[in-house]
Parts: structure tokens; sequence; C-alpha cells
């Protein structure tokens, strides 16, 4: 059973020219790769909050509104460092995220790996809500999933202040990135098959093929394993499965 990863990818990474390998974590490195930038700017962020929520087909819902900060996905931690670099990529993105807009900002890590897209007003706020076609997931053509990524917050520039690097030089942080990030997956059509033979996998990976753990792990470890947002008995009913992030 053959499920498209590119729904996932298509609408949250672009690629820019020059980009290397991810890291975890904070780092205090001065930024690589500046020629591949227009601007490059840093701003302090630190997760504060980590929300979970499952959706159900009869519109009920279960959640984890305080869920464990160490359950944040790598996606985040990869890009969202800090400082974390807003940056406008030159030339063309691998995956130009906001057809049609003049420029594409995005989010980057220090050692400026895959940035996470986003779009800053000429005040400093974000406001961006994007939303990836439906495609059919799994072998069932009646089931479709979609991805939509929305980001809520602004750049507060009241509290400049310096960063010291590893190699001892010293940069300047513009601020603070005060922000909300939100993914949300969304179902639609007959997914209970599919859903309860990912389940299983999820279960007992025993006959599942590569593909089928990679969905199940995927799809339901934030929510099952980490954060009890869902139970593995109510994964066939699923509407729409989302997480927030906070930032402050």
């Amino acid at each position: 059973m053959k499920i498209r990863k590119s729904i996932v990818l298509g609408l949250l990474i672009l690629t820019s020219p020059g980009l290397s390998s991810c890291r975890f974590g904070n780092y205090s490195e001065p930024p690589r790769g500046v020629k591949n930038f227009n601007s490059i700017e840093l701003f302090s962020t630190k997760v504060k909050k980590l929300e979970t929520f499952a959706l159900y087909q009869d519109d009920s819902e279960t959640h984890n509104l305080n869920a464990p900060l160490s359950a944040v996905p790598a996606m985040i931690l990869d890009n969202f460092t800090n400082p974390v670099y807003i940056t406008e990529p030159t030339g063309t993105p691998g995956v130009h995220l906001f057809i049609g807009l003049s420029q594409t900002q995005c989010m980057l890590d220090p050692v400026n790996s895959d940035c996470i897209g986003t779009l800053l007003n000429e005040d400093g706020s974000i406001g961006v809500s994007t939303s990836s076609e439906f495609q059919q997931f799994g072998s069932n053509p009646a089931c479709r999933m979609n991805l939509q990524m929305q980001q809520f917050g602004y750049l507060d520039r009241s509290n400049p202040s310096t960063i010291t690097y590893s190699d001892g030089s010293t940069g300047i942080i513009s601020g603070d990135l005060l922000l909300e990030f939100r993914l949300i997956r969304n179902f639609q059509g007959d997914c209970s098959g599919i859903l309860g033979r990912l389940a299983s996998c999820y279960s007992d990976g025993s006959g599942c093929s590569t593909d089928e753990l990679y969905w199940a792990n995927q799809l339901f470890d934030l929510y099952i394993r980490q954060t009890g947002a869902l139970r593995i008995e109510d994964t066939t009913r699923i509407k729409t499965l989302a997480y927030i992030v906070h930032f402050d």
C-alpha cells in the first residue's frame, strides 16, 4: 500500500540553493551561506506550550491542552532554534509555498537547512494560512487527505539584544518571535479502512510494509503515545488531527 509523502513535504518545506544538513536544538553559531539570502535577521524564540487535538466524524473531540514539550515534532525543533533566522531566500525555492506573491520569507535554523515558509507583513505581523489539495490517501480512492499550515503572530522589536557565537564573534538579535504554529491533517470520505489498517500496524507492525509503518508512526505517535490525545480504538473515526505550538 503506497501513500504519498509529498502531501506533507510539498506544503511545508522551502528548499533554497546551497542549504545543507539539519540539526536539532539551540545553537549559537553565525549564519552560514548568507550569499543565498537577500536578507537575514535573528529573533529570540522559545517553545512555551504544545496542544494536540483529535476531531471525529460525529464532531466530538479529544485533546491535550498541556502536552509535554518533549513531544514537539522534530520538524519544528529543526527550524525554530533559539535564535531563529527570518530570511528571504534569493533565487527560486525548490517548492514555492505562496504562489503569486512577490516575496517568500522563511524561518531557518543556524546551519541553513530546509526552512519553513512564512509571510511577514510590513508591520511585523505574521498571518499565514495555506492548504494543500485533497489527495487520495492509501489504496481506497474514496479516502482523501489534505494538510493545512497556519501561523499567527508578530515580530516584537522592542527588546533587541546581542548574541555571542561559539567562535567568539557577536551578532544582533532584533527582538522576539511570538507565534502560534498550527499543523492540521484533514481526512475526507471513507477512510475507516486505511486508518484501521494503520492503527493495527502501529499496535503490531508484523506483516506491515515499510510505507505502512512510516505512516502509522507519522499519523498516530504524537497523538497516542506522546500526548494521549487519541485512543487507538478511536482511530477509524478520525476526521482531523492537529497540533499547535506556541512560541514566546
